[in-house]
């Protein structure tokens, strides 16, 4: 007896030493009669040494398998043929034990994408602090990072729900395209902002599942509504399994316990001069020092993102992407993968982060000699100009001359302009609460070139400083608010007349959109700046005049209206004081530091 239990013994042991665990592939599944039909699936698991992917059902072809050097990845490429199941068989060679996968290949469903231009008003909101739809989810046991509602950092509860639930006062207001901050998995610390991923391909459980965020999507497709994906390549969070133990070193620039801190310097980007040494720097560095940074010159990694960003736009029907931190990951790689994305959706919107404030400086990312696939940049310098305009003084004819300079970008009317966002104080804060200075910076703001965002919040007026005070619930989002902002009776007088002026200038996004399309004209006189939309001897033409004196001044806007319209509708009216119209001498008295928006119709 003794003598025959030792190969049963010795059996066992060889099935637990060859057995194989594949603990998730990404992306998950695939599509039939895509242009990228050809899809590279990153596989974990275990240990896949002595394991190889030999066989495949006639839905695929098998083009290159290999184990990693790090053996719990493995690196799988299809030939799509045909929507189905492709059911994958992995065998090792030294017992020819057999490990089977089923690989889902799907057929496309019709859909075409929305493109984003400067007729639309984009609403940026972080769902964590927007509104609580959901309080079930309020309580993931085992999660990094829980709801506390009195910690500065800590999660308040906000989701995708809450947000669904509040898309009858976004199509109020007017807006045309929502962009959030990342919804994907960020189970770490103190990341209820979504930058902090540690499953890419999965919704976070605080905000929903893939299911809210694909009803979300639904939603707001009816709606006529277009959605952005807030999208990151540059980083993930330490406690990931590829920032752990990569696949091979070249996915990371450095190491969890050895890397450079990112140092922020888009200068180094963009100055040609440079040392290498010195460029690098700012696209190798760990962000806020602890984000491990991916290596986007490593072509693996390029594919990685490539194959993540197509699966989130087909899966979910995505508009939009946002890319974060676009400085700080290599050019070369992120115009490949921008470029590889174009190939697949012709149509699709990308717009790149980059905190910049000198204009000169975002022109490297968005001038007519890049070219990077990049739709759009988001607009810091055009931000920080009105508020140099409004909040400091700035004389208006320096104010003139830098739009003047715009010439300097590939195709200003598509970069998206703001006046803040979750990176920025507010700049109802930064006006001290005067409306007047508020109002005239947004008429500005939704009447010049450009595709303008609004931070949730801008339109009523809400207040806070740099994160976190920029980040704070929205008032009736959320269990015991002292006030629900989401209805007109919850709202003060003064955020009623704020929310109106906004609703305003959205349905003249939507209602005049060939205005926008137009290439903008501007004037100056004395201490008056004039900007006109819409073509010469058009039937329709917009009118915004901003008078940066203290007094009263007589503005003539002959030069740059020489038509004569019959008609005329005041959009925006000055906030104090009286204004006066003369449309036989083409004349506008305006009072000292105030703006009008007039809208002429022959």
């Amino acid at each position: 007896m003794k003598k025959n239990c030792l190969p049963l013994i010795a059996l066992m042991l060889s099935a637990g030493l060859y057995a194989l665990d594949i603990r998730k592939i990404e992306p998950p599944n695939w599509w039939a009669d895509m242009e990228h039909d050809t899809v590279k699936i990153l596989c974990y698991g275990d240990d896949f040494s002595g394991w190889e992917a030999d066989r495949c059902s006639r839905n695929a072809k098998i083009v290159d398998a290999r184990a990693y050097p790090n053996t719990q990845f493995y690196a799988l490429t299809l030939k799509i043929r045909r929507a189905g199941e492709c059911r994958i068989v992995f065998t090792n060679k030294l017992n020819n034990e057999n490990k089977e996968f089923i690989f889902p290949v799907l057929e496309r469903r019709a859909r075409d994408i929305r493109t984003i231009g400067p007729e639309d008003v984009v609403y940026l909101l972080m769902p964590d602090r927007f509104a609580d739809g959901d309080p079930e989810n309020n309580l993931i046991p085992g999660h990094n990072d829980p709801v506390r509602p009195d910690h500065r950092w800590g999660r308040r509860g906000g989701d995708l729900q809450g947000v669904m639930d509040h898309l009858d006062y976004l199509q109020e207001l007017g807006i045309t395209a929502l962009w959030m901050t990342p919804v994907y998995e960020n189970n770490y610390v103190n990341c209820y902002h979504g930058y902090t991923p540690t499953n890419t391909y999965a919704v976070e459980p605080f905000l929903g599942t893939f299911d809210s965020y694909k009803a979300l999507a639904d939603s707001c497709g009816k709606r006529g509504i277009k959605l952005i994906q807030d999208h990151i390549v540059n980083h993930l969070a330490p406690t990931h399994p590829i920032a752990q133990d990569p696949p091979s070193p070249e996915w990371l620039n450095g190491t969890v316990d050895e890397h450079e801190e990112c140092n922020y310097r888009i200068m180094d980007v963009t100055d040609i001069y440079a040392p290498e040494e010195v460029r690098r720097k700012p696209a190798e560095g760990w962000f806020a020092g602890y984000l491990a940074d991916m290596n986007l010159r490593h072509p693996e990694v390029l594919d990685y993102w490539i194959y993540h960003a197509i699966w989130w736009i087909e899966s979910v029907g995505l508009d939009g992407i946002r890319q974060d931190t676009y400085a700080y990951s290599d050019q070369e790689g992120l115009r490949r993968w921008a470029a590889a994305l174009k190939r697949e959706y012709p149509q699709l919107f990308i717009v790149g982060e980059i905190m910049e404030f000198d204009r000169s400086r975002l022109a490297f990312f968005f001038n007519a000699e890049r070219d990077n696939a990049l739709s759009s940049i988001a607009d810091f310098g055009f931000s920080s100009e009105i508020y140099q305009l409004i909040a400091e003084n700035k004389p208006v004819a320096d104010f003139y001359r830098e739009i003047s300079n715009d010439f300097i970008y590939s195709d200003p009317n598509r970069m998206l302009t703001f006046m803040d966002n979750h990176d920025m104080g507010r700049f109802y804060t930064a006006v001290k609460g005067n409306i007047r200075d508020y109002l005239n910076a947004f008429a500005l703001l939704f009447t010049m070139r450009g595709i303008p965002q609004i931070y949730y919040g801008n339109e009523i007026g809400m207040e806070g400083g740099h994160d976190p005070e920029n980040r704070r619930e929205f008032p009736g989002g959320f269990p015991g608010a002292e006030q629900n902002a989401f209805e007109q009776s919850g709202r003060t007088a003064e955020e009623n007349r704020i929310f109106n002026q906004f609703r305003t200038f959205t349905a003249l996004r939507k209602d005049h959109s060939p205005l926008f399309r137009d290439a903008m004209r501007h004037d100056l006189q004395e201490d008056a700046y004039l900007v006109r939309r819409g073509q010469k001897g058009g039937d329709t033409a917009l009118l915004t005049v901003y008078n940066a004196s203290e007094n009263a001044a007589v503005i003539f806007y002959g030069r740059l209206l020489p038509e004569n319209y019959t008609h005329f509708e005041t959009l925006k009216p000055v906030s104090m004081g009286k204004m006066q119209i003369d449309t036989t001498e083409k004349r506008i008295t305006l009072p000292g530091k105030e703006s009008t928006v007039l809208l002429f119709k022959k």
